[in-house]
């Protein structure tokens, strides 16, 4: 398969993400991924789109502040390479993909 990763874009991540709600124990929204940093970065970005139109989300907005807790984990070739846990506001959760994103891009040019 020809993927940015295969064309020296970054190694091929291994990647999940995964959203609950504070008071909850399950996680709301689960993803994993397989690609290069780039591609990753994509997805959070995309993530963030997805949640936006996510009517839990929209629920959650109209009973006040909410927290959600977001956990990232990313490994290559059986080892943990980047982990994220925190528990932010529901309204801060694009800024923080966003950004997360970002560091991927960054990792993915330092790599290059």
């Amino acid at each position: 398969m020809d993927t940015l990763a295969s064309r020296g874009a970054g190694p091929e991540l291994h990647y999940t993400v995964e959203l609950r709600w504070r008071t909850e124990p399950r996680a709301w929204w689960k993803t994993r991924h397989l690609g290069s940093p780039i591609q990753i970065a994509a997805a959070l970005d995309e993530l963030v789109v997805r949640v936006h139109l996510d009517p839990a989300v929209a629920q959650a907005c109209r009973s006040g502040a909410v927290q959600v807790c977001y956990r990232a984990v990313g490994w290559q070739n059986h080892e943990i390479v980047e982990q994220r846990t925190e528990t932010i506001g529901l309204t801060d959760l694009p800024t923080v993909l966003h950004s997360h994103a970002a560091d991927l891009r960054e990792m993915a040019t330092m790599n290059g």
